[in-house]
């Protein structure tokens, strides 16, 4: 295992009188022709295993796999249930291939929360809300417990990186339930299976929190708040109730704006002391809540409150604009050698759009089916402009002049994968999303769409990963 850097360590020190504030000129991206011209039907991607995905269609066409199929639900959204598509299986020699990437993944996202503090050209580049500046920089936080890894599977049988979800990142107890409910029917069948991921167990929502929780406060919890705002996403929060209840944590739910937080009485809720909490508070509704959120932050930042990834892992981490370092070798230095050797090649051409070139700006406005543009703390596929969805012209020119001025990521566009036999109709596109807990991969689920899109939250339907 390699070690983490953190604040005031001389190889974060290093590192970041090594960097460069200096803006490099970057010439265009080399784009590789999108497979999907060659024809409608688009590609398959080789790790997947098509097999058994067609085993499963057929066990799902009769009564008990048609049955098991309905009863399936991946999370609950504004109570709202939401279907789980077919089990998929990846190919087996893929899961030391994957292990071995989310680990590196998870350390060289640490390495950018530990380093934003002191490398000024990183900081230039991963921008935080002005609101929320001054709570991020004054924190002192640099893990990152809990992320997901969003990923487009390629014709070559590679993957590349979509986005970062290290802020609250849904879907990883669904998709255990779904592959535990699926697993008796298809050991019945005689298809083999690989051993369960640690989300397949219903505990481990709560397992891995309160392991965690104590790792970082001394103390095992005995009450967790569960925080999330009035009227927003609410996804997974029922699979965590029922997890620590089941290990005999008392469970408050609470909007985050009901704690208060004071040097005599600490944190306290309701009345209530606290020093745990789960959230599930997007960067979007803190910006929202406004003064709201400041007894949220504080506790946060001055560690009256543990909550996963803290403020800089949640801030920094989940920021778009990492995948701009991941892809500029001007910051190769910040990262363990093979950690990044593993890593750049997996994370298309990025960069911060408001420090990039003129000609690069050029390239961008004119060949905008080659680019996406995203706000870097936006969520569930708001704020994202995908060119060649974007009218040619001044729409587009406006899209880029905005996202420049406001310091958006801008990425090359990736093609994503079909995922044939497992719907009537056209195949959908289909991503591979993978849940890390401290490096070690937990969970799996691939989300299909008829859309650029693959949201759950959208028009994205989750299918549960065996691997």
């Amino acid at each position: 295992m390699h070690p983490i850097p953190g604040p005031g360590r001389p190889d974060v020190e290093q590192a970041a009188a090594r960097s460069t504030t200096a803006t490099t000129v970057m010439p265009p991206p080399v784009f590789v022709p999108d497979p999907e011209e060659a024809g409608a039907d688009g590609y398959t991607w080789p790790g997947l295993d098509e097999e058994f995905t067609r085993e499963v269609v057929a066990i799902a066409r009769k009564s008990e796999g048609r049955e098991l199929a309905e009863s399936q639900v991946f999370e609950i959204v504004r109570a709202q249930p939401q279907a789980q598509g077919l089990p998929l299986r990846l190919r087996s020699h893929l899961r030391r291939e994957l292990d071995a990437f989310v680990a590196s993944y998870h350390r060289v996202i640490e390495t950018v929360v530990a380093a934003w503090e002191h490398d000024r050209g990183l900081r230039e580049v991963v921008t935080v809300p002005q609101a929320l500046h001054d709570h991020v920089a004054a924190a002192r936080d640099t893990r990152v417990h809990l992320l997901r890894i969003d990923l487009l599977p390629q014709p070559d049988g590679t993957l590349r990186v979509l986005e970062t979800n290290a802020n609250c990142p849904g879907g990883l107890p669904g998709a255990g339930r779904g592959r535990t409910a699926w697993r008796p029917l298809l050991d019945r069948h005689g298809i083999s299976l690989p051993p369960p991921l640690p989300a397949d167990d219903p505990a481990w929502p709560g397992s891995w929190l309160v392991r965690v929780a104590e790792q970082h406060t001394g103390t095992r919890p005995e009450t967790v708040a569960l925080l999330c705002p009035d009227g927003s996403y609410r996804a997974d929060t029922r699979d965590y109730d029922t997890a620590l209840t089941a290990l005999g944590v008392r469970v408050l739910h609470a909007d985050p704006r009901e704690l208060v937080a004071d040097g005599r009485h600490g944190v306290t809720l309701h009345g209530e002391p606290v020093r745990h909490a789960f959230a599930k508070v997007g960067i979007q509704d803190l910006l929202r809540m406004g003064d709201g959120a400041a007894p949220y932050l504080e506790a946060v930042r001055e560690g009256g409150l543990f909550v996963q990834n803290g403020l800089r892992g949640r801030l920094i981490g989940d920021n778009k604009l990492c995948l701009a370092v991941l892809s500029d070798p001007r910051f190769a230095h910040l990262f363990d050698p093979a950690d990044y050797r593993r890593v750049h090649p997996a994370v298309p051409w990025s960069r911060n759009l408001a420090h990039c070139d003129a000609a690069t700006l050029r390239a961008v406005v004119r060949d905008r089916e080659r680019y996406v543009l995203k706000r870097p703390l936006d969520t569930r596929g708001h704020g994202v402009v995908i060119g060649r969805e974007t009218a040619e012209g001044s729409a587009w020119e406006a899209a880029v002049g905005l996202a420049g001025a406001e310091g958006w990521l801008v990425q090359e566009y990736v093609t994503s994968p079909h995922l044939h036999g497992v719907v009537d109709g056209p195949a959908p596109r289909h991503d591979v999303a993978l849940g890390a807990v401290d490096g070690r991969l937990v969970s799996a689920f691939a989300r299909a769409s008829h859309g650029e899109r693959h949201n759950v939250a959208g028009s994205g339907r989750p299918h549960p990963v065996y691997l």
